[in-house]
């Protein structure tokens, strides 16, 4: 069993780096700043690696070609999931400011929508 975690997280952790090259165009590298750390693709290898276990451990395959199949998909779900608390997050930030906002009888304009094109 710990072997196919171990197999799972490796799986899942390449699986991270190719959703961060797809989204980003690009590998970005960590970087230590003054005040902060930017993880780069160590936090999308470390998501991918982490859903992907869980999900072998949830799904509990029978054989390597399970495992691996299992383990892409919640390598790449991941990415997925990083990307719903994101906007989850900014959605309610957005309520919050507004409803802020409306208390000093100010309007701001919709940060989602679009400009329209004329």
């Amino acid at each position: 069993m710990l072997e196919n975690l171990v197999i799972a997280g490796c799986i899942g952790g390449f699986m991270g780096l190719l959703t961060h090259a797809k989204r980003n165009n690009t590998i970005k590298k960590p970087r230590n700043h003054k005040t902060t750390f930017n993880p780069g693709v160590l936090l999308d290898i470390g998501f991918g690696a982490v859903v992907a276990v869980v999900a072998i451990l949830f799904a509990d395959p029978n054989g390597m070609e399970r495992i691996f199949l299992t383990a892409i998909l919640g390598g790449y779900a991941g990415e997925n999931a990083i990307n719903m608390v994101e906007k989850d997050k900014t959605l309610k930030n957005s309520e919050v400011v507004n409803s802020l906002v409306l208390e000093e009888n100010e309007e701001l304009p919709p940060a989602n929508k679009k400009k329209k094109e004329q």
